[in-house]
């Protein structure tokens, strides 16, 4: 029984000193995003994640940019998730530029248990809107290669 006694605590020694912390989950890959309409590519370039439009089902131009000599360019390659840093584990803070209105907010990602990326721009700090983007496991054809941020300043 003394042994039993001495042997439960070095048990929880050993175990405690050997154990590994669960990993963290990374965005970084190819998103399709929650209406089917764009393929996002995440990666990281230092120490921020950034997400490009790699896809589009209709190709469309940045007709919306603010900065009136990019109208004309192809959304395809244009950054989307802007600057994202770590907040803590699976979630980033940075901004996110919206195409459809030309407009950059605020941004928050974050790593769902599902597997989902749930993506949020919030205007004034707190009117958030969002929806959740779908992993996929490899590149569909007509995916845009990856830009080695390339792009990662606008």
């Amino acid at each position: 029984m003394p042994f039993r006694r001495a042997l439960l605590p070095l048990i929880a020694v050993f175990a405690a000193a050997f154990s590994v912390p669960a990993k963290s989950a990374s965005p970084e890959g190819l998103w399709l995003a929650e209406d089917q309409t764009g393929r996002i590519r995440i990666e990281k370039c230092g120490n921020e994640m950034w997400g490009f439009l790699a896809w589009q089902k209709e190709a469309r131009n940045d007709t919306n940019n603010p900065n009136p000599a990019l109208r004309n360019k192809s959304l395809v390659g244009v950054p989307i998730l802007l600057g994202m840093k770590p907040t803590g584990d699976d979630r980033w803070e940075g901004d996110v530029y919206n195409p459809r209105d030309g407009k950059t907010y605020s941004s928050k990602i974050a790593m769902l248990p599902s597997g989902k990326l749930e993506i949020k721009g919030c205007v004034m700090g707190f009117l958030c809107s969002g929806e959740n983007w779908t992993r996929l496991a490899q590149d569909p054809p007509g995916t845009a290669p990856k830009t080695n941020c390339a792009g990662a300043r606008r």
